[in-house]
């Protein structure tokens, strides 16, 4: 692994364990066991740091989502298995770690969540495109506009002001916000996947 790359994964790592703040450049290079000369040669500051290493997991994700995509018999089971990937990588994130980057960071903040990344690293589009010529969803539907909603769902659904973890479970949340938005969207086909998929989520 090149020196870059671990200093990314490691600075991230560190990020989402304690939070952006309490993490100083003086402690990323301690972890590493490098030299501060040595890290600030490769990265200006903790800005540049941080916004290269969302961009780097970001297409890890991206990637991770790419393969379950391609082992999946259909779009509900491939959003039914990255929607449990993502929540088993959420729960490894410290909440500090989201409440910086609004706060304190907002023009990474707003890299994140500018709408052109939609497009350029989303699985979404792609499910809706699929789901509509599968049959499973209603083919009425603009990938686009689905697309860029689903985003904004997700940058909701995410946030930790709007949802705490403390008063909320994933269970609660999936049944009063994604999976109803879902079935909206959906054939009898698709709808009953729904349901196969999400049995434990749905039941009341």
């Amino acid at each position: 692994m090149e020196i870059r790359e671990r200093i990314i994964t490691e600075a991230f790592t560190l990020f989402v364990k304690y939070g952006i703040r309490s993490v100083t450049m003086d402690q990323v290079a301690c972890q590493l066991g490098i030299s501060k000369r040595t890290l600030y040669e490769n990265f200006s500051d903790k800005n540049a740091l941080l916004v290269e290493g969302i961009d780097h997991f970001r297409k890890i994700m991206h990637a991770q989502a790419n393969d379950v995509l391609k082992n999946s018999t259909n779009v509900i089971e491939g959003i039914y298995f990255i929607g449990k990937h993502g929540e088993k990588m959420r729960k490894m994130v410290n909440p500090l770690f989201f409440e910086d980057i609004r706060k304190y960071y907002p023009a990474i903040y707003a890299g994140i969540s500018d709408k052109n990344r939609y497009n350029e690293y989303s699985i979404m589009q792609t499910l809706i495109k699929k789901g509509i010529n599968d049959g499973i969803f209603n083919k009425e539907l603009n990938p686009e506009i689905v697309n860029n909603f689903w985003h904004e769902i997700m940058n909701i659904f995410m946030n930790e002001e709007n949802f705490p973890r403390d008063r909320y479970n994933q269970e609660d949340l999936l049944k009063n916000t994604i999976i109803p938005y879902l079935l909206g969207i959906s054939t009898l086909k698709g709808k009953g996947l729904i349901e196969k998929y999400f049995e434990k989520e749905t039941k009341s």
